[in-house]
């Protein structure tokens, strides 16, 4: 394991077991919630929550009784309990682990700073997704409905995804359908995270255009790239194919690039960035298809939308969750894969190869909870070795430009074909 790896998990280690975590927590009306010794205490409860596997609460339990007893002992926890101890604590330990992990990286108490592309800039995607609720009437009340009649409660999930570092950096669970304010959001975060940094470009879809966001970058002095749509602007639309002009609106300089993306297909994209050329735009737009890599991983590997709750609050805690878990799968790639090249870089392989992520996900539901389960750093260190060593057997090949055409029938099954099950 590398350095920065078990700095990474060590770090979270000690943040998970700081006792301000738990005080932190506690809802207001359960003020004395975990302070008594009964056998789900506080860490069991969130290390329950956190496990990536998607299956009945029993069989997480009765692992987590495994895990916390005392030899000999026979322990033993219900769902009753289960559900009890989790609706005494907010999300707010998943999801400050999860941020605190995120700034420390970016402020290098990792032991190195987050890389950035050849070119000296740091390429950002940002997009969100719509997340179906459990339909009920207190979730109805709350959050945005879609559907017939719009009776299904949703929520919005965004999140601000770093390209060069392969790493979810901010996330949003909102009630509200409005993107935008998402991405200002996101915006403030990344601030955080790099006061001042001036070479870093947000990278965005068609429906995120607007001149209220467009101002918003020039004003915080950032950088943006987006697709647009058409009816945008009407002199956006009248400029020809193959141009890089820039129009003036509302006082706002907007650079245009048109080129064709296929037989009949004319992708417009807009900026306030001078300095790439006008051949680069096509590849760093293609980029942000990683965001959409990571919402396949949170919604049909780690089966977000698979609540183990109903209320409020689980719903959030799951969220969080997913998204810590995803962190540290994104972060124990890094490692698995620099051992896979190094396997196979005498092989003369007519590929480059990865991970297989969906196993590693299988991997990750079967020995991550009980790597953080363990009594010391030390320990815990070699856990997570185990689950390196076991994920470097499963490999698939890297195939550059690989692309598959969309099907015509739009029909929705419930198990498709593309995404293999991890259980």
């Amino acid at each position: 394991m590398r350095l920065f790896v078990r700095t990474w998990f060590q770090r979270f280690y000690a943040a998970f077991l700081n006792p301000d975590l738990l005080a932190k927590a506690r809802l207001e009306a359960f003020p004395r919630a975990f302070t008594r010794q009964r056998k789900l205490n506080f860490p069991g409860t969130v290390l329950t929550i956190l496990d990536v596997g998607r299956e009945s609460s029993s069989l997480k339990l009765h692992r987590m009784s495994d895990y916390f007893k005392k030899p000999g002992e026979k322990m033993e926890v219900t769902q009753q309990a289960f559900s009890k101890a989790r609706n005494q604590i907010s999300e707010y330990p998943l999801r400050t682990l999860f941020e605190q992990q995120i700034g420390d990286e970016y402020h290098g108490l990792m032991g190195r700073l987050p890389a950035r592309s050849d070119d000296g800039w740091t390429y950002l995607a940002v997009d969100g997704t719509k997340i179906a609720l459990p339909n009920l009437p207190e979730l109805r009340g709350k959050y945005f409905l879609i559907g017939a009649n719009a009776s299904s409660p949703t929520a919005l999930g965004s999140c601000l995804y770093d390209i060069s570092n392969n790493r979810l950096i901010d996330a949003a669970f909102s009630s509200e359908y409005d993107e935008r304010s998402c991405a200002i959001s996101h915006m403030k975060r990344y601030e955080e995270l790099r006061p001042g940094d001036k070479k870093s470009m947000f990278i965005f879809d068609r429906g995120y255009p607007s001149i209220a966001l467009i101002q918003e970058f020039e004003k915080r002095g950032m950088t943006y790239l987006m697709r647009c749509r058409t009816k945008f602007n009407c002199e956006i639309d009248a400029l020809p194919l193959g141009c890089d002009a820039t129009v003036t609106i509302e006082g706002s300089a907007i650079r245009v690039i048109k080129f064709e993306l296929g037989p009949g297909q004319v992708e417009t994209l807009i900026t306030n960035d001078t300095g790439h050329k006008t051949e680069d735009f096509k590849r760093l737009y293609f980029m942000r298809w990683g965001v959409e890599c990571s919402y396949l991983l949170l919604k049909n590997r780690f089966q977000l939308e698979n609540f183990t709750g109903k209320t409020e609050n689980t719903l959030k805690q799951d969220f969080w969750a997913t998204i810590l878990a995803s962190t540290m799968l994104m972060v124990l790639e890094e490692d698995v894969d620099e051992q896979i090249s190094k396997e196979r870089e005498d092989k003369g392989n007519k590929y480059e190869y990865q991970v297989n992520r969906n196993i590693f996900v299988g991997i990750m539901r079967d020995d991550l909870i009980y790597a953080l389960t363990a009594k010391t750093p030390k320990t815990l260190t070699l856990r997570m070795n185990k689950i390196i060593q076991r994920a470097e057997k499963f490999v698939c090949p890297i195939k550059p430009g690989r692309t598959v055409p969309r099907a015509e029938n739009k029909r929705k099954t419930k198990f498709h074909h593309n995404h293999k099950s991890n259980c």
